[in-house]
């Protein structure tokens, strides 16, 4: 068997394989011929060896090319049989020999052992120096060493300075594409991107169809190569806390150097979901640090009334917390207490403006008795262009303490009501406006929600993107007609028969008795949040 010729060594070169080895320079004069084992010619080569003794096995620690004159099988057949099946049980690279006038041929019941191995035999039909072969392949080894050495300086270094820039997923994403020569997209738990980077692809190729490629590669808890096309997938946050995963779909690095990067990518987006980018004025700051801690319910209302006066509070009736949540660019938090401030000063109310998190703010006003709670959150929202921010709502209360609990409420109701269609919003929303719809719209984005919609439907999810037979929408409708096989059969215009026999299919696929009425509303629930992120992510 002849063999294609290869480089030893290349830019960005990896460690020497058999088939590199066999066209290198110092082993081409041999004319080598690999009689056995050439499926596996690109096995990595981890050192070579020269060898003559019997029980050269014992000093093998596995990936080692070992050369030779065939001293070693000059005994009896067995013996020979023995020493190479000694080698495969090493885990040996290979086995090269060079044949001459005292061993002119490997013995046949070597080759047909070696063989039944997969294990590669190569035989010399000229001779060559032993050691300038070894020179080479270490030489090559040691510069692929090197390089790794070199890459992984050159990872640490440029994600150290996108972690001191706070650089955002996107431009993580992109640097590892860049650094992998490949391209790279970053998923939530619901399998919708969050960033991507397309190299040498079109971004609609990459992306298309995508939910139903990226299910048919499971999700692992380490980083390696999985799924039907063979992607590279490491998970993103930490261990027991999974929020996502970065994907690269066609890996064009070796798979150590590009195991190392992009598990140094997954930890910078941890990072950058943790740091808090805080460049807000000092009343703003000191504001924010008061809402946070009545928002966590750490103070009473003595300090608490005190606290707020001496930043500037009315005293008043009652108050009430509002949280703003921006519909635009969510880097521009400065921007939002800006306007928050501005619109609180002209509407002549009293209030705290302050950060609640990276991209939320806080509001706690006061309420006069002349002019209601309904006509102090009119004035704050009427001086508020409707694309800037959702207003969410907490209850009133008549202590700053109180008042100030209620921003956990408004935090979420705002949350939710930006997850809502444009044409559901109103001026500002509290939690009475908001039903299960609202519910998952504001869970839509939790890891634990999505673990989930994964726990409840992963099974139909996968039958969908195989087969394609409808049975999403046929449990679709099936939670609408809220378990009513009747109105379901008149709702899709089958048959009560064929209704029942699909319906039977699909709890075979689901595992689950579909008539259970917890099994129907965990489903309903799970539904309704797969198409929220669905919409979502559209």
């Amino acid at each position: 068997m002849t063999v294609a010729t290869a480089t030893m060594c290349h830019p960005g070169c990896v460690r020497p394989t058999l088939r590199t080895v066999l066209t290198s320079a110092a082993m081409r004069p041999g004319r080598p011929e690999v009689l056995t084992g050439g499926g596996r010619l690109d096995a990595p080569v981890r050192w070579v060896h020269v060898g003559e003794v019997r029980e050269l096995a014992a000093l093998l620690r596995g990936g080692e090319l070992i050369l030779s004159t065939g001293l070693a099988m000059r005994g009896t057949p067995e013996a020979a049989v023995e020493y190479v099946a000694e080698l495969v049980s090493a885990g040996a690279a290979g086995l090269v020999v060079e044949l001459g006038p005292d061993f002119p041929a490997v013995p046949d019941g070597v080759v047909r052992a070696a063989r039944d191995a997969d294990f590669p035999i190569v035989v010399l039909h000229e001779r060559i120096r032993f050691v300038e072969v070894t020179e080479e392949v270490h030489r090559a080894i040691v510069a692929e060493q090197l390089e790794h050495v070199e890459f992984s300086r050159e990872v640490h270094e440029t994600f150290t300075r996108l972690s001191l820039e706070s650089a955002d997923a996107e431009a993580i994403v992109r640097t590892t594409a860049e650094l992998a020569g490949s391209s790279v997209v970053l998923e939530d738990l619901g399998r919708h991107v969050l960033a991507f980077a397309a190299l040498g692809r079109p971004a609609a190729g990459l992306l298309a169809d995508w939910e139903r490629r990226s299910r048919s590669t499971p999700l692992a808890e380490h980083t390696g190569l999985t799924g039907p096309e063979g992607w590279l997938t490491a998970p993103v946050g930490l261990p027991g806390s999974r929020w996502g995963r970065l994907v690269v779909p066609n890996p064009q690095l070796d798979q150590l150097r590009l195991t190392m990067l992009v598990e140094r990518a997954a930890q910078a987006l941890v990072l950058g979901r943790m740091v808090e980018r805080d460049r807000l004025g000092l009343s703003l700051r000191a504001q924010g640090g008061l809402l946070s801690e009545l928002a966590e319910g750490r103070l009473d209302e003595e300090t608490a009334d005190a606290r707020a006066r001496a930043l500037g509070i009315t005293p008043a009736p009652s108050y009430v917390a509002v949280v703003a949540r921006p519909l635009g660019p969510t880097d521009d938090l400065g921007g939002l207490l800006e306007r928050l401030s501005s619109a609180v000063d002209g509407a002549s109310l009293s209030g705290l403006v302050g950060p609640l998190t990276g991209t939320e703010a806080g509001v706690l006003l006061a309420v006069p008795a002349r002019r209601g709670e309904p006509r102090v959150l009119d004035a704050l929202a009427g001086r508020l262009p409707e694309e800037l921010a959702v207003l969410g709502v907490g209850p009133a209360a008549a202590t700053v303490a109180a008042a100030g609990a209620g921003l956990r409420q408004a935090r979420h109701v705002a949350e939710t009501a930006a997850a809502l269609p444009p044409s559901s919003r109103r001026p500002y929303h509290r939690v009475s406006d908001l039903r299960l719809h609202g519910l998952v719209a504001l869970l839509q984005d939790d890891p634990r929600m999505q673990a989930f919609v994964e726990a409840e439907l992963a099974p139909l999810l996968e039958h969908e993107a195989a087969r394609g037979d409808g049975s999403l929408e046929l449990l679709r409708q099936y939670v609408a007609a809220g378990g009513n096989k009747t109105r379901l059969a008149a709702a899709s215009h089958r048959s009560r028969a064929s209704v029942y026999k699909r319906l039977e299919r699909l709890e075979r696929v689901l595992g689950v008795d579909l008539d259970d009425p917890v099994s129907l509303m965990s489903l309903g629930v799970a539904v309704i949040a797969y198409d929220h992120g669905r919409r979502a992510g559209s």
